[in-house]
């Protein structure tokens, strides 16, 4: 290590003290820039700046001086211990591997032991879970009595001949719970073919109660059938019955509505020829002689229309009428044209 003195001696050739920092500090670090126009401060701080820079680059020189004597010193002192490292560690990996020969079997025995070991508790575990037991919170216990419990520490530990007693003990009470079982699952199978016989029978009542159900829902199906259909065919008779009468009571309307229409259009015909005719007498009666036998000619030409005859005898009485008045016209037109 290296001694104290040593390093302050090294340490003294720094020559910037804190006293000249110091005195730096308090005149330089009052200086200042008023403006861009300041040239004087300017100068004054570019003067001041380089002086410190100076200081700076002194300290930094020093340094690298004073670390590399430190550098050239470590590089030895590394240089020396690696050779003799060197030297040292084929005898110290010599007596290890020696010493690894004995630890390295005695390693094995130990292991070897306590795989048999395991082995001989799971071996044991395995014996106990082929008994049913089950293993909860430290405890080897049957389902069936959870009460008759084995602490695991147990199992590990105790000698063969207890061991052997233990599953013994388990082996009885397995074969206890084994005839219950087979006497419950007998019980059970008796009581479910018993069960069974009784549903097979319900079964059997409740198919003949659906089947009579079933044709008395048939018969009350076909009555109401049949008696929506007599309803419909009611229904069916009653509508036609109304489409007839609706029919007639239309047709009987159309011959109404027709006959007072041309009622109405032979009344309007009447009277305009009417009309016309007094007119025609009007003039005619200013006019001469020939004119107005015209007149009368156009007049009976223009009579209202003829009404309808029903009967054959009307129908004949009217044919002949208009025969003579169509002869009169044409005795009118033919007398009047000697005139």
């Amino acid at each position: 290590m290296v001694e104290q003195s040593m390093i302050t001696t090294a340490l003294q050739q720094y020559n910037v003290t804190d006293a000249v920092i110091a005195k730096y500090k308090s005149d330089y670090m009052a200086l200042t820039v008023k403006s861009v126009e300041d040239k004087e401060g300017y100068d004054l701080c570019h003067a001041a700046r380089m002086e410190v820079k100076g200081k700076r680059v002194e300290v930094e020189k020093t340094r690298k001086k004073l670390k590399e004597d430190a550098l050239e010193y470590g590089r030895a002192v590394d240089k020396e211990a690696k050779r003799i490292t060197a030297l040292l560690e084929p005898i110290e990996d010599h007596l290890t591997a020696q010493e690894k020969i004995i630890d390295d079997e005695k390693a094995r025995i130990k292991a070897e032991a306590e795989a048999k070991e395991a082995a001989r508790i799971q071996l044991r575990i395995d014996s106990l879970f082929d008994l049913g037991m089950n293993l909860n919170r430290g405890y080897f216990s049957l389902p069936y009595a959870p009460e008759q419990s084995i602490p695991e520490a147990i199992v590990k530990t105790c000698p063969d001949n207890e061991y052997a007693e233990l599953l013994a003990k388990i082996t009885v009470l397995n074969d206890i719970e084994k005839r219950r079982i087979e006497k419950e699952a007998a019980d059970k199978k008796v009581e479910e073919e018993r069960l069974a016989k009784v549903r097979a029978e319900q079964e059997a009542e409740a198919a003949r109660l659906n089947a009579i159900a079933e044709e008395q829902r048939k018969k009350e199906a076909a009555i109401k059938a049949e008696q929506d259909a007599i309803e419909k065919e009611k229904l069916k008779i009653e509508h036609e019955k109304q489409i007839e009468i609706a029919k007639k009571e239309a047709a009987e309307k159309a011959v109404k509505d027709a006959e007072a229409k041309r009622l109405k259009e032979e009344k309007e015909k009447a009277e305009k020829v009417e009309q016309e005719r007094i007119e025609a007498e009007k003039k005619a009666a200013l006019a001469p002689d020939k004119e107005k036998l015209n007149t009368l000619a156009a007049s009976l030409y223009l009579m209202p229309t003829y009404p309808e005859m029903k009967t054959d005898e009307g129908k004949e009485v009217l044919s002949k009428f208009r025969g003579m008045i169509d002869e009169a016209i044409k005795y009118l037109h033919k007398a009047t044209e000697s005139l």
